[in-house]
């Protein structure tokens, strides 16, 4: 893997919100500087193991060859090249500690970091849940008090179909009786406008009065 790989790098978002792609794109990114600057440490580690190794080599060709050993003489002191070897060898195992430090400083981070993201993750897509919950329950208790309203109102409408049904019927019925009473009073009169059936009364002055016509009187209900 190269530190493009890392930039290039997409992932797959199944959340109803998702990761901020700002913060994915920061964060490899990140991990890309860092891999380059682990990369770019091993190269000098590298380069510098080649030249101590080459110092070494030259050393150990002009070396004089030792003077024979004594019985009885005492050890020989290290040589140059074996304080040279030693002390590169020291340098070495102190750059790969140095660098093996650092990288696992970067793993730990982008460790923390990918577990962060996944918890944000987690968060977010259980808020998102419950205003998901929050908004169908809402809808749904909405839907029910409009149904229930529109059952009250047609409830309401039908009992007033049925009272103005019901005053109708009397309208008619009232006006039918008070029709047929006045045509039963204009039967009663005579071409003179006097009632018949009572000439006799009103020539001997009986009560003194013309008929008078009935009502016409109409009750709605």
């Amino acid at each position: 893997m190269t530190p493009d790989d890392i930039r290039s790098q997409r992932f797959a978002t199944r959340l109803v919100r998702g990761l901020s792609p700002e913060e994915v794109s920061a964060f490899l990114e990140d991990v890309a500087e860092a891999f380059e600057n682990i990369q770019r440490a091993n190269a000098g580690l590298a380069s510098r193991v080649k030249m101590l190794e080459d110092q070494i080599h030259a050393l150990s060709e002009h070396e004089a060859p030792a003077a024979p050993v004594l019985r009885d003489s005492p050890a020989p002191a290290t040589s140059p090249v074996e304080i040279l070897r030693a002390a590169t060898l020291r340098e070495i195992e102190a750059l790969l500690h140095d660098a093996q430090a650092q990288a696992q400083t970067i793993i730990d981070s982008a460790t923390e970091r990918e577990a962060t993201l996944v918890r944000e993750g987690e968060a977010l897509k259980a808020q998102s849940q419950r205003e998901a919950d929050e908004l169908l329950a809402g809808a749904a208790a909405r839907a029910a008090a409009l149904v229930a309203a529109a059952h009250d109102e047609e409830a309401a409408l039908r009992t007033e179909i049925a009272r103005l049904s019901q005053s109708h019927v009397e309208l008619v019925d009232s006006i039918r009786t008070t029709l047929d009473t006045y045509h039963q009073w204009l039967a009663t009169i005579d071409p003179r406008g006097r009632a018949r059936g009572r000439r006799e009364a009103f020539e001997s002055g009986a009560d003194g009065h013309e008929p008078v016509a009935p009502t016409l009187e109409v009750r709605v209900g």
